[in-house]
C-alpha cells in the first residue's frame, strides 16, 4: 500500500517524500474550467511560469476523459516533452486518465475516488499554492531555486541560528520588494539599482542563487538605464519570491 502524508488538514502526499524536485518539468495541465478561479490557482501558476513551465487551460474545456487524454499527449507533443514531465490537476472522474500519465498528480477538490490515485491531495478550505510546499521548482534558466544546505553550512548546522538567519532573509527581501514595487509605480531607476545590489548578497548567502542572479541583473540593467528590461526583472522577483517563502517556511515546520 501507498504510504500518504498528511501535510496539514485536507492536504497530503502519497507515493514520495516532499519535496518533490520538478527539475525537467515542463507543463503544467489543469483538468478543470476556469482553473484559475480557485483559490490559489494564480500563484501556483506564476511559480511554475517563473520556472519556465508551459500552462495549459484547454484540459477544463473537455469533458470527455479520452479526449482530455489524446489533448494532453497533443500538449506534450508540441513541447518535445513526456507526460511524465507535467505536473496535472484534476478534480473529476474525466480526469482520472490523465492524472494517471502524470509525473505528478493532483486531485483538488475531488471526490475520494479520484482523490485516492493522485500523488497530492487537495482538499477544500486549501489552496492550490500550497503545492508548491510540497515541491522544488527550478528557474527558467535551470538553477534550482533555492539550496538550504549553502545556510546550513554558512551557521555550521546550527538549527537555532538557521531559524534565525532563515527568518531575518525572509524579512529582509520583504523590505526591498516593498521598495521595489515603489521604485516599479514611480519609475525610479537608481532605487531599482540600489534594491538589486542588496538583495543580491543576502539570496546568495541564503542558497537561492537564480534569485540571487535575477537581483544582479536588475542591478546592472538599472545602472545602464535599460528601462523596460529593468522593469521586467524587477517584476519578476516578487512570484520568485514567494517560492522560495514557502520552500523556507515548509523547512523550519518541519524542523519545529
Amino acid at each position: 500500500m501507498t504510504h500518504t502524508l498528511e501535510i496539514a488538514p485536507g492536504f497530503s502526499v502519497r507515493g514520495f517524500t516532499p519535496p518533490m524536485a520538478l527539475n525537467g518539468f515542463k507543463l503544467l495541465s489543469f483538468g478543470m474550467d476556469s482553473a484559475l478561479l480557485y483559490p490559489g490557482a494564480e500563484e501556483l501558476v506564476d511559480a511554475c511560469k517563473a520556472a519556465g513551465m508551459t500552462i495549459d487551460l484547454a484540459l477544463g474545456e473537455i469533458a470527455d476523459g479520452a479526449e482530455k487524454l489524446r489533448s494532453l499527449h497533443t500538449a506534450c507533443a508540441r513541447l518535445g516533452v513526456f507526460p511524465g514531465q507535467a505536473v496535472v490537476v484534476g478534480r473529476a472522474t474525466s480526469d482520472l486518465a490523465i492524472l494517471d500519465v502524470a509525473g505528478l498528480s493532483v486531485a483538488f477538490m475531488a471526490p475520494p475516488a479520484v482523490a485516492s490515485q493522485a500523488m497530492v491531495e487537495i482538499g477544500s478550505g486549501v489552496g492550490l499554492d500550497q503545492l508548491l510546499k510540497v515541491v522544488t521548482l527550478a528557474t527558467a534558466s535551470g538553477h534550482a531555486v533555492l539550496d538550504l544546505s549553502v545556510l546550513e553550512t554558512l551557521v555550521n548546522h546550527d538549527a537555532t541560528k538557521f531559524r534565525k538567519f532563515a527568518l531575518l532573509f525572509i524579512s529582509s527581501i520583504d523590505t526591498v520588494l516593498t521598495e521595489v514595487d515603489t521604485a516599479i509605480a514611480t519609475d525610479n531607476l537608481p532605487l531599482l539599482m540600489a534594491m538589486g545590489h542588496r538583495a543580491k548578497s543576502t539570496a546568495l548567502n541564503i542558497g537561492a542563487e537564480a534569485f540571487s542572479k535575477q537581483c544582479l541583473q536588475l542591478e546592472q540593467l538599472a545602472r545602464a538605464q535599460d528601462r523596460p528590461a529593468a522593469l521586467q526583472i524587477a517584476r519578476e522577483l516578487r512570484p520568485g519570491f514567494e517560492i522560495i517563502r514557502l520552500a523556507i517556511e515548509q523547512r523550519l515546520a518541519i524542523s519545529a
